[in-house]
């Protein structure tokens, strides 16, 4: 079996979409021959044995005139001919156009978010909106609903055309079949999980008074928990080392105990000397692929509700979840005080990763899927 994989990231180390994705080949790769086709440069870890395929897009005026009629991107350069695959992988639906080889060639669709409702508030954040032009409230009156629906539209016929869906939860699943109910059938769960090959289960390190949040900075709700982080930890807590860790962040203001890191090359050397790991999110879909590394690290963890939405996580057993801000800055103080407690949320939360959420253990069910995807469009 030969499978395209196409997305604009595909590095593990770069947040949850690249560690999703990185999963994913990684799977398919165990009984397919994979390709990936990928957007942005990839720097970071390649699964051994596959194809990478560097197709760049230029931000040309047309692809952005073209986004504020349609949002996403529909205009793309003819590719360079090659076999085709026997299953397409789409990775996000702004390129879904990348996938030339016609309808004979099934595609799944791999719903990360269920973006319809992500963009309900993350919408005045797009380039666009950010514009002098953008920031007229006579603009954004006229013009966001207006990509809003064509938005939502778009995505709901790209999973009517998929073959399969793949959701990362069973509350993103009800989310879909609730607006695309002739899809039913076609909608699955493969959940976001952690590749515990990479990430060990530490140690707890003692005195340490780091407590880091990860994430890619691009993401909206993880920006909004970032000034969480300066407007309400650093403030409450200073004696405390607060790391922000994960790419494209913005110029954030100088607080003495707060560092931003960027991208690191090797998370798990981060994660080894914080003591806690936060998830203040207030927004977003799926499920939290920070959550799972977190919890595979054996690290302590205090999270929104929001954050652990889609996982088996019991509040005092894997984690702490505190939606107060009060209450979140007060459980990470008590944390810091109390390593018995962090060590027994750690050696919990790492048996729930290897008991779910090891990407091995879908292996399986995801050669089922595709075996059946591509026989079905044989047949």
């Amino acid at each position: 079996m030969k499978v395209e994989i196409i997305t604009p990231n595909a590095d593990p180390d770069r947040g949850g979409f690249g560690s999703r994705v990185h999963g994913i080949v990684s799977m398919f790769s165990q009984f397919a021959d994979v390709r990936v086709v990928v957007t942005d440069p990839l720097n970071g870890n390649r699964v051994p044995g596959v194809e990478y395929v560097e197709v760049p897009l230029s931000n040309s005026l047309r692809t952005r005139i073209g986004r504020m009629r349609r949002y996403y991107r529909r205009d793309f350069p003819e590719r360079k001919s090659s076999p085709p695959p026997d299953l397409v992988v789409v990775e996000s639906l702004d390129l879904i156009g990348l996938h030339q080889y016609g309808p004979r060639v099934p595609m799944v669709l791999d719903e990360h978010n269920v973006y319809w409702n992500l963009l309900d508030y993350e919408m005045d954040n797009a380039p666009f909106f950010q514009g002098w032009l953008g920031r007229r409230s006579a603009i954004r009156r006229v013009m966001k609903p207006r990509l809003l629906e064509r938005a939502k539209r778009y995505e709901i016929e790209a999973i009517r055309r998929a073959a399969r869906t793949l959701v990362t939860s069973d509350a993103d699943r009800r989310a879909v079949v609730a607006e695309c109910p002739d899809a039913e059938g076609r909608v699955r769960v493969l959940p976001n999980c952690a590749d515990l090959r990479r990430i060990p289960a530490l140690p707890d390190p003692g005195d340490s008074r780091t407590v880091a949040f990860v994430g890619d900075f691009n993401y909206i709700p993880n920006r909004e928990a970032a000034e969480f982080v300066f407007q309400t930890l650093a403030p409450g807590l200073p004696n405390v080392r607060l790391l922000l860790v994960g790419p494209n962040q913005p110029s954030w203001p100088r607080v003495r105990n707060v560092v931003a890191m960027g991208y690191v090359p090797d998370l798990v050397a981060v994660l080894r000397d914080a003591a806690i790991c936060i998830a203040p999110l207030a927004h977003g879909s799926g499920t939290r692929i920070k959550i799972l590394t977190y919890l595979a690290a054996a690290r302590a963890v205090v999270a929104t509700t929001k954050a652990c939405e889609g996982l088996p996580v019991r509040d005092g057993q894997h984690l702490l979840i505190r939606d107060g801000p009060i209450e979140f800055r007060n459980a990470i103080h008590n944390l810091l005080e109390d390593p018995v407690s962090r060590q027994r949320l750690g050696t919990s939360g790492r048996a729930l990763v290897e008991s779910a959420f090891d990407w091995p253990a879908h292996v399986p069910a995801l050669r089922d899927l595709a075996t059946e995807i591509c026989a079905g469009s044989t047949g």
